[in-house]
């Protein structure tokens, strides 16, 4: 499709400025009452009053309101429409909590919810820069930036309905520069010099009381206008001699090839791709012109499909098919008039009316008339003089004859004066109950009490959930342009943590045995879901109470319960110098189950905890050392008994052996008795047969006298150990 001309660019430009210009005006009065001055309306405008005071009651209760809003940030969570690419997801909540986390980011958050407090409407816009240019990097991420009086210069589709204007097909957003800053921007965008001053794009809607834009300054509007259509496209499908596939829209390759000699689409099949299918849709495309009232000085497409661009709101309705915003100063302006209009008239009264003054006849103080003429601080006399008796001797009036008038404030007035706090307060403020510091006052009443404070604001809440809502689509849809190329992003934990994370890393699958590109988020689409939450830091702080508490309620009954309870409140404590006791509580509550390892820290302490004994914690040393000695205490006595079992074993067996070393001594008499009979019968043998040796041998000598001497035959003996006996044997 043809890009806008300028004429067709100014026509849609004027169609929004022109839409709601009624509710416009009204809500720069309104941002003008609030932040810049009370009494600049036309309807004081002719009070006669010398003094003009602003009594601000409205300020307090914006604050309130953007206390809550800031206090209560809305929370997103992106769910992957393809439920088999689910990897993505984890991967846009970090990438979106680390955008939310920069300083262009949280001012664009906080002007839009400032304005929109004020007058009814606020917002932001988000775009697409180089990481850094540095070294010519070509990386590019997604910022925001404010879009200041957003009512003034922020001008969605007037067809568009939706409270988040997702419906619509055009926005100009205009900028004031000064003559210097044009000139500078024109070279930026154009690369040529200009010297001339441009002519207005358009005069921006202007409160009618605001004081000095009048055409005193010097500034030239600057329009960023987005266009957003619905193209024809081809999306085509190759395939490498790997069969991995690759999805390509006609349009992109073209567009690649327009600045080189060689096209996309020759040097895709010189690397042996093949187209295997093509497909005809329809897509939306947004463009961005950057123009002036003369001429456009850039044109350029945008990631994505969505004009990103977010409006919030505060009361928003249609009404008779004009768009009306509101914020809480609408309402309030009236009664804060009439405050500042009847305090104002009282000081005048005091300050204009004269002070009392006693009066004198001239006789009273005749002589003394300098005493009475100084006041203030210059009246130094400590007393002063009259007169007692006048020239002809008579007694003159002691004191002063009379004294002047004060000024009498009218009783409505100090009536009126406090009916209009209330009314303020009414509409403005929800006011505080009288209770609300009762120490006595429970944790579960002071919850249910913020909750009625927060109704206050809960319409802005609610609004700017839709704002966010549409500012994740709009970031989801960028995102999936912008990073398709592999390198480092930093994503954001909930809890805050920041790490470091690859994406589009290309992996072998062992199982499959096919590369798989891990982080991808081109081509993958989400839901995105919203919802009003407090913040991390407030939640922690309530979580930590609640762990107190229900410590506290297991102290008793399950001291394992109060130990895991109070490892988890070490976790969330926060202070300087205090990671080694978070470190602790962590550890601790992994060694005992009660929480899983998740990080690559985690895991690897519990493989060193595996490998070595686990260190008891103090409980269990001390419940171990009291049934050790339990159990010496059984065994001290075991071994008593056991050793009086012994001694009486012992003393048994003494007996026995006592018994024993008797009989033996008994028998060893016998024996010796025994041996003792043998030895005598052996002596006597052996004397019997020594005297019979001396017979024979007296024989012998008597025979041989007479013939030859007889051979002798020695006797033998046998002994007997059953009885102890010598006996001769045959």
């Amino acid at each position: 499709m043809a890009d806008l001309t300028l004429e067709e660019l100014k026509r849609l430009h004027d169609q929004n400025f022109q839409a709601n210009q009624v509710t416009r005006e009204r809500a720069a009065d309104d941002r003008v009452f609030s932040r810049v001055s009370q009494w600049d309306d036309g309807l004081l405008s002719d009070s006669q009053l010398q003094y003009r005071g602003e009594f601000n009651l409205i300020r307090k209760a914006t604050r309130k309101i953007i206390a809550d809003l800031r206090s209560n940030p809305i929370q997103i969570d992106f769910v992957p429409l393809d439920d088999e690419r689910d990897d993505g997801a984890e991967l846009i909540d970090g990438l979106y909590l680390t955008e939310d986390r920069r300083n262009s980011t949280l001012e664009s958050y906080d002007n839009a919810a400032l304005e929109c407090v004020d007058c009814g409407v606020g917002g932001w816009e988000l775009f697409t820069e180089y990481q850094t240019n540095n070294a010519g990097d070509r990386n590019q991420v997604i910022r925001r930036r404010p879009i200041y009086e957003a009512n003034n210069n922020s001008f969605p589709d007037a067809n568009a309905k939706s409270l988040d204007k997702s419906d619509a097909r055009n926005w100009s957003i205009l900028e004031p520069f000064t003559k210097d800053g044009y000139q500078e921007l024109y070279e930026e965008l154009t690369g040529n010099t200009t010297t001339g001053a441009p002519a207005n794009f358009s005069s921006p809607e202007q409160s009618y009381t605001f004081p000095w834009i009048s055409g005193q300054n010097q500034l030239f509007y600057i329009v960023r206008f987005y266009h957003r259509t619905k193209i024809k496209d081809k999306v085509l499908t190759f395939a490498d001699p790997m069969g991995q596939e690759l999805l390509l829209r006609e349009s992109d390759l073209m567009k690649a090839g327009e600045n080189s000699d060689v096209s996309i689409m020759d040097e895709l099949i010189e690397q042996g791709y093949e187209i295997v299918s093509e497909k005809s849709i329809k897509r939306w495309q947004v463009k961005r012109y950057i123009a002036s009232g003369e001429e456009i000085l850039k044109v350029e497409d945008v990631p994505g499909t969505h004009i990103p661009v977010v409006h919030t709101y505060g009361e928003h309705t249609f009404v008779e098919g004009e768009e009306i915003w509101e914020g809480v100063v609408r309402l309030a302006k009236d009664p804060q008039r009439l405050r500042n209009f009847m305090l104002s008239y009282l000081a005048d009264i005091v300050s204009r009316s004269p002070r009392p003054k006693p009066i004198f006849f001239p006789e009273q103080i005749a002589g003394f008339e300098s005493m009475y003429e100084e006041t203030g601080a210059d009246n130094n006399y400590p007393y002063y003089l009259q007169q007692r008796k006048d020239a002809s001797g008579a007694d003159l009036p002691m004191g002063p004859a009379g004294m002047m008038p004060t000024a009498d404030l009218p009783q409505g007035m100090r009536d009126l004066a406090a009916e209009t706090r209330e009314a303020v307060k009414d509409v403005a403020d929800p006011g505080l109950p009288d209770n609300f510091a009762d120490p006595a006052m429970s944790g579960y009443a002071m919850e249910q009490m913020r909750a009625e404070f927060d109704m206050q604001s809960v319409v802005y809440q609610q609004n700017l959930k839709f704002a966010k809502r549409w500012d994740a689509v709009i970031y989801a849809g960028m995102s999936s342009i912008i990073f398709d190329s592999p390198r480092k992003v930093t994503v954001t934990r909930p809890d805050g943590e920041r790490e470091s994370v690859e994406i589009m890393e290309t992996i072998l699958d062992k199982e499959s045995g096919e590369l798989v590109v891990l982080n991808d988020l081109t081509n993958q689409e989400f839901e995105v879901f919203a919802e009003v939450g407090h913040s991390y830091t407030s939640k922690k702080e309530k979580t930590r109470v609640e762990l107190r508490e229900l410590a506290n309620q297991f102290a008793a009954t399950d001291p394992q319960m109060h130990r895991a309870l109070s490892l988890k409140g070490l976790m969330l404590i926060d202070g300087v110098d205090l990671d080694d006791i978070r470190d602790y509580g962590n550890k601790q509550l992994l060694l005992g189950g009660f929480k899983e390892p998740t990080t690559d820290e985690d895991i690897a302490f519990m493989e060193q905890a595996a490998n070595k004994e686990q260190e008891p914690d103090p409980a269990m040393v001390l419940a171990m050392a009291e049934q050790g000695k339990a159990e010496a205490q059984m065994m001290r006595e075991q071994r008593m008994s056991m050793s009086d079992q012994a001694r009486a074993q012992n003393d048994q067996g003494k007996l026995q052996i006592d018994a024993f070393r008797a009989e033996t001594d008994r028998n060893s008499v016998e024996v010796d008795a025994a041996e003792a009979g043998v030895n005598i019968e052996f002596t006597q043998a052996k004397t019997m047969d020594v005297k019979a040796d001396t017979m024979e041998k007296m024989g012998d000598r008597f025979r041989s006298r007479s013939k030859p001497a007889p051979v002798r035959q020695e006797p033998t003996f046998e002994y007997d150990p059953m009885t102890g006996e010598l006996s001769r044997s045959a």
